[in-house]
């Protein structure tokens, strides 16, 4: 047997592993160009292969199968317009680069394990229009990584419950938390199994409580409640609480560095106001003299200035050595008259 016939064998088992129309919706994604069907194992379980099928209707038209051993077989009519981009370890995700209208539908990507057994994600795209999100504001609701997060909705919807679904919003579709039906069935989506916690019997609320928050359950949630002829909505966004020993640290930090602000804005003005002081001494004292020496200046051109340079100084020196070597004549024919 080829490899070929081998992972279409492996096709027509996955059509068993398929369960039947009409079945719960794990995930909704909105069609764009380029888009991802998100399958992730949740688990540390050996995965043996995985397929990825579409219903149309009652028909199931096989897209994929991934083999650890024989590799990735694709069906010719997505040839060039999907793709895995990370095959390795639990990642499962189909990805389209070329989708179009005909790619709305619902998927089922299916992951066999070992020793666990068989994991089921059902994911739908939808027209883009179809896709509708409250503008309603959010309330605020504190969680910290690892630990848990409670949500409780009070609902009217004027008459009794036919179904109430919690619902995780993300860019471009929506990721169900869990269904609760108007006979208190529980149904738990894909990644939220065992560490949600939930009481379907209330009349006029409900609350649910997910445990092990992680990072990407810090998003916004959404409860839906439906009755006979009303729909009741509200929305709550997750955020995330500080650790009190970060707070503490965040606190000290904060007071340190407002601290050092201000003693720096202190020597800033200090010191500046001490430039701006001996700058206005400089003028001030300058000024002075230029005033006292216009007041001592004489009138008269021809008198002799108080202020001399060294040059004039020098030629003083020059001029009386000079006189005091020069011989004096004297006529002297009318001296004794």
């Amino acid at each position: 047997m080829n490899h070929a016939a081998f992972l279409i064998g492996v096709l027509q088992l996955g059509r068993i592993l398929v369960g039947v129309e009409g079945r719960f919706v794990d995930s909704t994604v909105t069609l764009s160009e380029k888009m991802k069907l998100e399958c992730i194992y949740p688990k540390k379980g050996v995965i043996t292969q995985t397929s990825w099928m579409k219903h149309n209707g009652s028909h199931k038209e096989n897209i994929a199968v991934l083999h650890p051993i024989y590799g990735i077989y694709i069906e010719d009519k997505f040839r060039g317009r999907i793709y895995f981009k990370n095959t390795s370890m639990e990642d499962q995700s189909l990805s389209f680069n070329k989708s179009t209208l005909e790619d709305v539908g619902l998927y089922l990507c299916s992951i066999v394990t070992y020793p666990d057994g068989v994991y089921e994600k059902a994911i739908e795209v939808i027209h883009p229009d179809a896709f509708e999100i409250s503008g309603r504001q959010s309330n605020p609701v504190f969680a910290k990584p690892g630990g848990s997060v409670t949500f409780i909705c009070p609902y009217d919807v004027g008459g009794s419950v036919q179904q109430v679904k919690w619902e995780r919003i993300k860019a471009g579709g929506t990721d169900t938390v869990v269904l609760c039906n108007s006979l208190g069935r529980q149904s738990f989506g894909s990644d939220f199994k065992n560490r949600v916690l939930v009481d379907c019997s209330g009349l006029a609320s409900s609350t649910i409580i997910i445990q092990n928050v992680t990072a990407s359950d810090f998003a916004t949630y959404r409860c839906v409640a439906t009755g006979r002829n009303k729909t009741f909505e509200m929305s709550f966004t997750v955020v995330a609480t500080w650790n009190q020993k970060w707070f503490i640290i965040y606190i000290a930090g904060g007071t340190s560095a407002a601290v050092l602000l201000l003693v720096f804005l202190l020597i800033f003005c200090i010191t500046t106001a001490y430039h701006k002081k001996r700058k206005r001494k400089r003028i001030t004292v300058a000024l002075f003299n230029a005033l006292y020496a216009t007041q001592d200046e004489p009138v008269n051109s021809y008198a002799e200035h108080k202020c001399h340079t060294t040059w004039d100084t020098k030629r003083r020196k020059e001029e009386s050595s000079l006189r005091s070597a020069e011989k004096i004549y004297v006529n002297c024919t009318n001296l004794r008259n």
